[in-house]
C-alpha cells in the first residue's frame, strides 16, 4: 500500500490592473500534516484568506507518495 510522505498545497488567485491585464498569482504552503483531511485544507485555505485579504478561485492539492 502506498504511503503519503508529503503534502503541498497551492492557492491561486487572479488580479487584473487598471489595463485590464490578468496576472495569476500562487501561494505555496509546503509540509502539511499528510493526515490533512479536504476540509481541514479548504479551513486552511479559507484561514489564509483571512490573513492576506485575497480571494483564491483554485486550491491544488499535491501529494507524494512512496510505493
Amino acid at each position: 500500500m502506498s504511503k503519503i510522505n508529503h503534502i503541498t498545497i497551492v492557492l491561486s488567485f487572479t488580479k487584473v490592473d487598471a489595463n485590464g491585464k490578468q496576472t495569476e498569482f500562487k501561494r505555496r504552503f509546503a509540509n502539511i500534516n499528510p493526515d490533512a483531511s479536504n476540509d481541514q485544507i479548504k479551513t486552511f485555505s479559507k484561514l489564509i484568506e483571512r490573513l492576506t485579504g485575497e480571494t483564491y478561485n483554485n486550491i491544488e492539492l499535491i501529494k507524494s507518495l512512496s510505493i
